[in-house]
């Protein structure tokens, strides 16, 4: 991954009144106190500054300076926000107290005794928890990551180490 890579963390899918409001469906890796700050951005990088919010369902309505009135906001329909991957370990950067997933795609897992079990190809939100998901030849391991499970880490780089619950992998590769 490269340092300066955008990771999205919400899509424009609906203009919303008159007045150029948008509205936006969050992504895995959303955060909402990221709205109002400068690390959030446009795809192509260019920042985002929000005048107001407010959830809607669970989306968020926000006013932009991008967009003055509907047909504008229309026109912003299919974009994306979110931020530079760069910017993620600055202490200054909002993000919440167990960090946001996008940390972990692609990176190796291995396990406490060392066996390299793969890289992380996606990670799934089931409930209020996340899950890495690491393909192995037809089947796909399902690790939770969770404190117990995922050694603590909030770095962007090198191995995630996970002590695994007996039996996980025969139930991903049995």
């Amino acid at each position: 991954m490269s340092r300066n890579e955008f990771v999205p963390v919400a899509e424009v899918v609906k203009a919303v009144g008159l007045k150029g409001e948008l509205k936006l469906y969050p992504l895995i890796d959303w955060y909402e106190p990221l709205l109002g700050t400068e690390d959030l951005l446009w795809e192509d990088q260019r920042p985002v500054h929000c005048e107001r919010w407010r959830v809607h369902g669970p989306c968020y309505v926000v006013l932009t300076d991008d967009a003055s009135n509907r047909d504008e906001a229309e026109g912003m329909v299919g974009r994306t926000v979110g931020f530079l991957r760069s910017r993620y370990a600055d202490p200054d950067f909002p993000k919440p107290p167990r960090g946001l997933p996008f940390r972990w795609l692609g990176r190796n897992v291995v396990t406490s005794e060392g066996e390299l079990l793969g890289e992380v190809d996606e990670v799934r939100l089931y409930g209020a928890q996340y899950t890495l998901i690491v393909p192995r030849g037809l089947a796909e391991i399902m690790i939770p990551a969770v404190p117990a499970i995922l050694v603590a880490e909030d770095g962007l780089d090198g191995p995630l180490t996970v002590t695994l619950p007996e039996g996980l992998l025969d139930v991903a590769l049995g």
